[in-house]
């Protein structure tokens, strides 16, 4: 079980840098705009920087929504059916997305090598290593993946929260 408590510490720290990341993004928009708006040049990496973080907010955070219930889930079928079939089916949602989430994850791994290999650039107002988005998208398929696992070896029988949100 304490392999469990440091993934738990992990998602959790993930989600900080996560809220931490927005922060920063925030100011330095704010900055991009004062700079702008009062004559000034501003930063020529501030846009680009920005859509890499946004991708990353959303990988960060999205296992520990995952884990807390507050990913999209639609429970207004399950929760007509009776409770033994209830369990059955919200366990074969879980095994589904862990599935899922895992083929993404590898899918994302293989461009992340294939565009290594490439050597490919991203080029917006600065160069960015092409194969960072794929890497992003594969590291938070495989951590939300993970989760759902996680969630399955600790007996949740759903996938989704209570809808108290």
């Amino acid at each position: 079980m304490k392999a469990l408590q440091i993934y738990d510490r992990f998602t959790l720290a993930l989600a900080a840098a996560a809220g931490l990341s927005l922060a920063l993004s925030t100011l330095a928009i704010v900055v991009d705009v004062t700079l702008r708006n009062t004559g000034f040049r501003p930063f020529q990496f501030t846009s680009a920087v920005v859509e890499y973080v946004m991708l990353f907010v959303t990988v960060a955070a999205a296992p520990w929504l995952a884990r807390i219930g507050a990913h999209v889930a639609i429970n207004a079928l399950v929760d007509r059916l009776p409770g033994g079939l209830q369990s059955l089916l919200g366990r074969a949602v879980i095994v589904l997305c862990v599935v899922v989430l895992e083929v993404l994850a590898w899918r994302a791994g293989a461009l992340t090598i294939q565009e290594w290999g490439f050597g490919s650039v991203d080029i917006r107002s600065i160069a960015i290593p092409g194969w960072l988005a794929y890497a992003l998208l594969c590291a938070g398929f495989g951590l939300m993946g993970l989760e759902f696992l996680v969630k399955l070896l600790r007996g949740e029988t759903r996938a989704g929260g209570d809808g108290a949100h």
